[in-house]
């Protein structure tokens, strides 16, 4: 009988021991770190084996488990005869109580899924005590306001958590708005693309509160155009336009009088002004100048050119040169009659346009 059980006893493990080598996938766990806390995650390292004759991939899986499982790997493939390492975290669900838990895990062929093998990983849970428990956590309460010249904003930011709360607060500006952003904390900035990232430290302790303001208008940038404008037009008034020069008309008995106000504009004395003028036909010049003689005429093919000449003109000075012309031939329509011209260097100011009205 003794004999008789030691036979069947035999025949038993050589049984178990063939059938654990044919077994065509074996799947080993070796833990890394089995005992956490409730809030904290278990690891362990997986070897697969591939006992068929060919190559396979094998896919790993936790079938109706609570436990948040993530493998390194879900899909791995395995030589014929080969292994394969890879790892796996497990995370307890949110409410556990403390002890030894079992975690199913499965691995299966793609090739031939009826070829299958498990293992149960073993993970020791320890509660979490819910008042030394680190909470790190922020709450934000905001203020934006945006319009057609600018926009503000204004963030509130309270550490809401039980431990130091250190980061950054990150927005993304344009190149152009960026040189006309205003903040009331100093900022770090960083290219980001064609655009600028800027970022404000946010270091808070429990129960503290911070506010970042900052805001970006388009005033400045409005006002400093139209004071811009305003220094270019005082600029063509009054340094191009060093002279005014105006030229009139007066009918008179058989003559026009012509009469023409030259201005110094500026406070400074201006030397070597001339002023010209042209008489055209049918037009005569009536010489005949009172106190301000021409210093030349000169006859042209289409007319006579008056020339008066003036070593200096005082600051805010004015002159009136007054001459006559008279028609050789009665004038019907309009005649238009040239501008008279002031040149000083290379300065030229013309007078306005004048008509004489026939009749």
């Amino acid at each position: 009988m003794a004999r008789k059980g030691l036979l069947l006893v035999t025949l038993l493990l050589v049984t178990l021991t063939s059938s654990f080598a044919l077994s065509p996938v074996l799947m080993d766990a070796e833990a890394t770190d089995s005992e956490i806390s409730s809030n904290e995650a278990a690891t362990f390292k997986i070897t697969l084996i591939n006992n068929q004759n060919y190559r396979d991939t094998l896919r790993l899986s936790a079938p109706q488990s609570k436990w948040d499982v993530t493998f390194s790997d879900h899909f791995v493939e395995v030589p014929a005869k080969g292994q394969r390492e890879l790892s796996v975290r497990l995370a307890p669900p949110i409410t556990i109580n403390e002890g030894k838990y079992a975690v199913f895990l499965k691995v299966a062929s793609t090739l031939t899924p009826d070829v299958t093998n498990n293992e149960y990983v073993h993970v020791s849970v320890t509660k979490v005590n819910e008042e030394t428990r680190e909470i790190r956590e922020i709450s934000v309460s905001e203020n934006v306001q945006e319009g057609m010249f600018g926009k503000s904003y204004s963030f509130d930011i309270t550490n809401t958590g039980n431990v130091l709360y250190s980061d950054e607060w990150t927005d993304i500006f344009s190149s152009f708005d960026i040189a006309i952003l205003n903040s009331n904390l100093e900022y770090n900035t960083a290219p980001y693309g064609t655009d600028t990232k800027v970022t404000w430290p946010i270091d808070l302790e429990p129960g503290e509160t911070m506010n970042v303001s900052y805001s970006v208008s388009y005033y400045p940038v409005l006002i400093g155009g139209l004071l811009l404008l305003l220094a270019v037009f005082l600029f063509i008034t009054n340094y191009l336009n060093k002279f005014s020069v105006v030229k009139e008309l007066r009918q008179g008995a058989g003559t026009i009088l012509v009469n023409i106000s030259i201005k110094n504009r500026t406070n400074t004395e201006m030397k070597n002004v001339k002023i010209e003028d042209v008489v055209p036909k049918p037009l005569n010049l009536v010489e005949d100048f009172g106190t301000l003689i021409p210093n030349s005429l000169v006859n042209t093919r289409n007319g006579t050119k008056v020339v008066w000449k003036f070593d200096t003109l005082a600051p805010k000075e004015e002159i009136i040169i007054t001459y006559q012309v008279k028609s050789s031939m009665h004038v019907l329509g309009n005649l238009q009659l040239p501008q008279a011209k002031l040149t000083q260097g290379k300065t030229s100011v013309f007078s306005g346009n004048v008509k004489i009205i026939g009749k």
